[in-house]
């Protein structure tokens, strides 16, 4: 299928015309009206009073071509005759739709419906949107977290996922393909000075929809586990009920339902691959045009006929006169003399202004005096101190033994009850917290909404659980 088997062949025609910049701002000017209204339509008299609105405020004589001259009947100083023409075109070529009243209604003009992605890409070419990429993350994880209570699992998980995921990738290869203009708009017309400094808050101005705080507060990594874990359940425990959620919602055999969900579910574990590849190849993005800017400001710097310049240039004029060692006590008679003077150094290398080191002489070993016997309890009660340093050390092992002993007996534990029955494991507690993400753990957490404080002590309550 082709649009133009759902459009109007010459949809585009006005905006190829003389006056295509007037049609795209009549058209965004009724869009924005039309675009919260029932039908996107409104009453013809008031798009008349807008467009003529419009190219009165222009301020300009407004020159038609000859399809427009021929609506006008030639009368082109009348602006409500010329907005006239514009809106008919509009309507002619396929963009707005003539609504009859109902009763005593005015006639309205709506906005084709068919034509309502058109207009909005237009709005995203000129005002992107900014797409938050923690928070859509954030939304699928907390989908999948949540999957065995939905009553739709295809539908309002599965289904959801892949096009927040399609919307986030997007989203990502946009601003990976946008980088260097982005740049350049930045930099253009900057002094050099201006530049550099500017670089030194790069981050922050550069990285739209706070992707750098998205890279560095390990969201990507924190939940890709999880989300390979879920994606894991959904082919296994939770896929009968996804095959049957897909019959209900698609009308399908079984067969090709479960076909189905297994492609769906291959394909978000491609996305989640796709995302790292595109963040990979923004970041070398950014590396790569960030530093021609700072290369061309630098260049720049130093050929803007300042004093800094000016002697930039002597130098490399000085060092492209020297060849070998002995050029650099050759008698000085180039122009540059008479400016100043260059001081030959014995040293002939890149190390040449720094002070030589001044070699240590050997000495005799000293002897050791003797000392008297260390204090066997004193030495006792160092090695009990590094003991328990160890037995009470952050590590993994250490991390597991304490969720073992809290699950004694139990499936899972809410946190803020061992803390408050025992204070003193406020260290273990962060532990589990800290570990809660990696392969050798043996337990699970689940974040509760609530806020433990106690003892001048706050922190998010959570639940821990046996590993499954």
């Amino acid at each position: 299928m082709n649009i133009f088997d759902e459009v109007d062949e010459n949809l585009f025609r006005p905006l190829t015309g003389t006056n295509k910049r007037k049609y795209v701002d009549i058209l965004a000017i009724i869009w924005e009206k039309c675009k919260r209204m029932p039908m996107y339509a409104i009453e013809k008299s008031t798009i008349f009073d807008m467009a003529e609105e419009y190219l009165l405020g222009l301020d300009e004589n407004v020159e038609l071509d000859i399809e427009e001259q021929g609506e006008a009947s030639g009368n082109i100083a009348d602006m409500r005759i010329v907005a006239g023409t514009f809106i008919r075109r509009l309507r002619d070529t396929g963009w707005v739709l003539e609504k009859p009243g109902e009763y005593e209604d005015e006639d309205k003009l709506a906005i084709h419906y068919k034509v309502v992605p058109i207009l909005q890409s237009f709005q995203d070419i000129i005002s992107p949107t900014i797409i938050t990429y923690k928070g859509k993350l954030f939304k699928i994880y907390s989908m999948f977290e949540h999957i065995s209570e939905q009553g739709s699992p295809y539908e309002g998980v599965l289904k959801e996922a892949s096009g927040d995921f399609d919307n986030l990738n997007q989203a990502l290869r946009t601003l990976a393909a946008s980088i260097e203009d982005h740049i350049n708009d930045l930099t253009l017309g900057k002094s050099p000075q201006e530049i550099l400094e500017f670089f030194e808050r790069y981050e922050e101005k550069i990285v739209v929809g706070s992707y750098h705080r998205f890279k560095t507060n390990d969201n990507l990594f924190y939940y890709r586990s999880s989300l390979y874990e879920s994606l894991e359940r959904c082919e296994d425990i939770l896929f009968d009920a996804l095959v049957l959620d897909y019959i209900d919602t698609e009308r399908v055999e079984r067969d090709e339902a479960a076909t189905k969900i297994k492609e769906l579910i291959q394909k978000l574990r491609m996305d989640i691959e796709e995302m790292e590849a595109i963040m990979r190849t923004i970041d070398d993005r950014h590396i790569l045009y960030r530093t021609r800017a700072v290369q061309r400001a630098q260049f720049l710097l130093l050929s803007d006929g300042s004093s800094k310049s000016k002697i930039n240039n002597i130098l490399r004029f000085y060092a492209s006169q020297i060849v070998s060692k002995e050029d650099v006590y050759k008698e000085d008679d180039s122009i540059a003399a008479d400016i100043f003077q260059i001081f030959g150094q014995n040293f002939f290398d890149s190390n040449s202004l720094f002070a030589p080191v001044k070699k240590r002489k050997p000495t005799p070993i000293e002897f050791m005096d003797i000392i008297e016997e260390l204090d066997q309890e004193l030495i006792d009660e160092k090695n009990k101190k590094m003991m328990e340093y160890i037995k009470n050390a952050l590590t993994s092992e250490n991390v597991n033994s304490f969720a073992r002993d809290i699950l004694r007996g139990n499936h899972a534990v809410q946190i803020s009850s061992v803390f408050e029955k025992n204070p003193d494991t406020l260290i273990k507690i962060i532990g589990l917290y800290t570990y809660s993400k990696t392969a050798e753990r043996e337990y699970d957490i689940k974040l509760r909404d609530n806020v433990v404080e106690s003892r001048g002590m706050r922190f998010k309550d959570f639940i821990v659980e046996e590993r499954r």
